[in-house]
């Protein structure tokens, strides 16, 4: 029964209020520049695949929901490991997106992670995932460095040193975290984590981390639409 409600939950989603829409987008504004744009990089030391000794935050999934899962797949693994109860098998909205608006855009609101967007290309297979947390940790507890200075690198502090260190843009408001890891279908998917604005905390170098996004790595694109038979 469960199945096939999340099955034509594929089909019937709700569409977004244009104001829960905008205020969204305005939380994720510069998200997509930043995953392009990242400035000053650390070398990447660790394979992809290795697990962070900063913890299961730099799993390559939010919730169990990962690049390329079919719909289905995705919504039951969210409704399951996010505690949604009967009756909350639908996201709390949705948009279409993108060239000819075939991708999906849905939400979740209100999970004890956060809010949690997903965006299916073509409405088939996930490309993007967005976690904005609802109680963010820091940088440190993360293990991300907190910045590329090869003496901060040298100075006996244990980082995850598969990510490169950047800003979201060149007015460097947020830093930003990212690494990129190799799958068995041919194409990349970057993870990144997106830092409180720095205005808001200018002197702290133990940064608040807001967001964690994942998607697919930039000029991956065709492999990913390949690889997802679209």
């Amino acid at each position: 029964m469960l199945a096939t409600r999340l099955v034509i939950m594929a089909v019937e989603f709700r569409v977004f209020p244009a104001s829960t829409f905008m205020k969204f987008r305005m939380q994720i504004s510069g998200t997509a520049l930043a995953l392009f744009c990242g400035l000053v990089m650390l070398p990447s030391g660790m394979s992809g695949g290795q697990k962070s000794i900063g913890g299961p935050q730099h799993d390559p999934d939010i919730l169990g929901v990962k690049i390329g899962m079919d719909v289905p797949t995705a919504l039951q693994t969210i409704f399951v490991n996010a505690g949604r109860k009967p009756g909350q098998e639908k996201p709390d909205a949705k948009k279409t997106e993108g060239k000819d608006n075939k991708d999906i855009r849905v939400l979740y609101k209100g999970l004890k992670e956060g809010e949690v967007q997903i965006v299916f290309a073509g409405g088939k297979a996930v490309k993007e995932i967005v976690l904005i947390y609802a109680a963010p940790p820091h940088s440190n507890d993360l293990r991300l460095p907190g910045s590329s200075s090869i003496q901060e690198a040298m100075g006996g502090e244990r980082f995850d040193d598969r990510y490169s260190v950047g800003f979201t843009s060149n007015r460097k408001e947020e830093q930003l975290w990212w690494r990129d890891e190799s799958t068995p279908a041919g194409y990349r998917i970057r993870v990144a984590f997106v830092s409180k604005k720095l205005k808001e905390e200018p002197t702290v170098q133990n940064r608040t981390i807001v967001m964690k996004t994942i998607n697919v790595t930039p000029g991956d694109e065709p492999q990913f639409l390949k690889a997802s038979g679209l």
